[in-house]
């Protein structure tokens, strides 16, 4: 079996046992974290909905990458609200909503593809919220720092790899093959940094006394 496929299923693995713990820790955490805690739980719900399509049905998978995008920028815009208190992610939110409401209703074929822009918009808003969060704790303390790299690090590499939608499949296989597996790797690394916080920060081991 190809190695990143089984990294892929590895990571996957990661993301729920992530999402087990936050949900498990939520009951005395603040909102952000209970927040940030059905994001990671929801991604994992719907990784493991793509790979038991893929390979238990094997049927197309792709219409799920809507579901991903959509829910990761709603879930994490309520999440940079809750840190950041800044009314105006809750007006960016409601306008990219409707925005994508309007682009399925008029282009409902859009569902079967990969969506470049809808991606696009969304992600770099969620970079967008996590550098204003560099820049908060810059100058004050704050909380979430290491989920906070990991969401810029990952959504903004994955955004310059799939910024260009369906183009990037128009590449040779190799090229395909490396986009892909690079995003697998970097997910790995987000997955690997959201336990780090986790285990630093909100562990029964180390609650603070």
């Amino acid at each position: 079996m190809d190695f990143f496929l089984v990294l892929s299923y590895f990571t996957t693995f990661f993301g729920l046992v992530n999402a087990v713990l936050y949900i498990r820790s939520s009951a005395r955490n603040n909102r952000a974290f209970v927040l940030f805690s059905i994001y990671i739980a929801t991604v994992a719900i719907i990784q493991l909905a793509t790979i038991f399509i893929a390979k238990a049905l094997h049927k197309p998978n792709l219409f799920l990458s809507h579901f991903y995008f959509i829910l990761q920028f709603v879930l994490l815009s309520f999440f940079y609200f809750e840190l950041l208190k800044k009314k105006w992610i809750l007006i960016l939110l409601g306008i990219v909503v409707l925005f994508l409401a309007y682009q399925y209703s008029a282009q409902p074929d859009i569902f079967f593809k990969y969506n470049p822009i809808g991606m696009s918009i969304t992600h770099t808003l969620i970079v967008l919220y996590a550098v204003l969060y560099f820049y908060k704790l810059l100058i004050g303390k704050g909380e979430f720092i290491i989920v906070n790299i990991g969401v810029f690090l990952y959504l903004l590499s994955s955004t310059l790899i799939f910024a260009s939608g369906n183009l990037v499949f128009d590449f040779s296989k190799e090229m395909n093959y490396i986009l892909i597996n690079t995003n697998r790797i970097l997910y790995l690394v987000f997955q690997i940094l959201i336990f780090v916080e986790w285990w630093k920060n909100y562990s029964q081991v180390r609650t603070r006394s």
